[in-house]
């Protein structure tokens, strides 16, 4: 069968689900296990081509339609501009398209995605003193920027797959708790989050069926937020969960997860893309050298002054962002049941449902956006919808150091490092990766 085919048939079975909730009860434990079924049938697809996945149910059923656990997908640009404009949310655990089933893998801590009421409240507080203004620690910043690509010069190649994540995860814990990895950490907190995937399985398949894979991980993980615990900052971030009753165990497994999930994968993945697109378009490389070279003389850091006068490397950020998001759904839950128009047909849904915002559909409907396939600076970024969109209680607390941050390798990339060639650029749609171009390599990697 024809994955379109196999792609419109589930749809089908996802519509008869509907009524089938209706009248089992949709966290009945029937309930639960048909809607588990559905989850990993479209997970299935969804692994090996979430793209198409995408597209197909979207041309062919509408800018709703189900996946999923049953969950009711939106896919234009104003569907999930508005779906994340709802407040208050109600938020699963979840991990944008993929739910957490196995929260032993995060020490049954919560995502802080998947939060609500104080706790929310008050780990966001604790995130927002913890994430560094990227302009005002600019200094900082370019050291830890520079100490990182030096390491990838004395290889003689960077490898994008490979070496970014690893230093977003050094830099990344030297900003919030001002404490050096070892090489061992840094290499087994990528093992942790290229393992995220397993905790989507059931518990008893992820905690002890994989023991092997996940049982190092999960140790790694404890072992580091203790460390967490000796940080000189650590007794101002529970001053702050003091004031919102939140206990050690809440704040360091917290912390773990925005530096390894929204922070190392997230900003990483986003800041290979834009190496990959200055890689494949000369002239705009150039052009970002020649706004470098009049805001900084290679010099010590870049002021933070430089970063915000590098205005064509914003728009450069801002538009790979659209084309290749970091994160590519949000999440919440339905407070109440109802019906929803999925394909011309009304369809009920319970209480709890999980509604999905696709980030990647919204950010190339061409309702909102000219060309949407096309890369452009020129566009209007004002309602961009990659960082979770702004202006809402659930906007990503670390937008401006996530952009400072990648501003701040592009100045040391193209003024203090030079490479002779590059291996293909290519963005795997395919594979349910982060979205970037892994296998990109610059060789001969040196500074100049």
């Amino acid at each position: 069968m024809e994955t379109k085919d196999k792609i419109l048939k589930g749809h089908k079975r996802q519509i008869r689900l509907s009524r089938w909730l209706a009248k089992v009860g949709y966290n009945s434990p029937i309930g639960k296990f048909l809607r588990l079924i559905m989850y990993y049938q479209d997970g299935f697809i969804l692994l090996k081509a979430w793209r198409d996945f995408l597209n197909i149910r979207r041309e062919n059923i509408g800018d709703k339609y189900f996946a999923v656990d049953h969950a009711i997908m939106h896919a234009s640009h104003s569907l999930v501009r508005d779906l994340m404009h709802v407040e208050p949310q109600l938020r699963g655990n979840d991990l944008g398209i993929i739910r957490i089933y196995a929260s032993s893998y995060m020490l049954n801590n919560p995502l802080s995605l998947g939060m609500n009421g104080n706790e929310h409240t008050g780990v966001r507080a604790v995130f927002l003193q913890a994430l560094p203004d990227p302009y005002a620690q600019a200094e900082l910043l370019g050291q830890l920027v520079d100490q990182s690509l030096a390491k990838a010069a004395r290889k003689n190649q960077l490898h994008i797959g490979n070496d970014l994540p690893k230093m977003m995860v050094d830099i990344l814990h030297q900003l919030v708790f001002q404490i050096s990895l070892s090489e061992e950490e840094i290499t087994a907190s990528n093992a942790y989050i290229k393992g995220l995937v397993l905790s989507s399985l059931p518990t008893f398949v992820s905690k002890y069926l994989l023991f092997s894979k996940t049982g190092p991980n999960i140790r790694h993980r404890q072992r580091l937020i203790e460390r967490y615990k000796q940080s000189p900052k650590w007794a101002l971030y529970m001053q702050i969960a003091a004031q919102y009753r939140l206990n050690e165990h809440q704040i360091a497994n917290s912390l773990f997860d925005m530096i390894h999930i929204a922070g190392t994968a997230g900003t990483s993945a986003l800041l290979g893309s834009v190496i990959g697109i200055l890689c494949l378009n000369d002239t705009l490389r150039d052009e970002v050298l020649t706004e470098i070279n009049r805001v900084w003389d290679g010099q010590n850091s870049p002021s933070g002054y430089a970063l915000e006068q590098s205005t064509l490397i914003h728009k450069v950020i801002f538009e790979t962002s659209r084309l290749y998001p970091p994160v590519r759904f949000v999440s919440q839950l339905t407070t109440d049941k109802g019906t929803v128009e999925i394909g011309g047909k009304q369809c009920p849904f319970q209480k709890g449902t999980r509604l999905l915002g696709s980030i990647f559909s919204a950010n190339r409907d061409a309702n909102r956006y000219q060309n949407p396939d096309n890369f452009d600076v020129t566009r209007d970024f004002s309602d961009i919808l990659s960082w979770n969109g702004e202006g809402h209680e659930r906007a990503c607390p670390g937008k401006s150091l996530s952009i400072g941050i990648i501003q701040m390798f592009c100045f040391y990339l193209l003024k203090n490092y030079q490479w002779n060639s590059i291996t293909e650029v290519n963005w795997d749609f395919e594979k349910v990766t982060a979205v970037t171009p892994n296998n990109l390599i610059l060789q001969g990697f040196t500074h100049q």
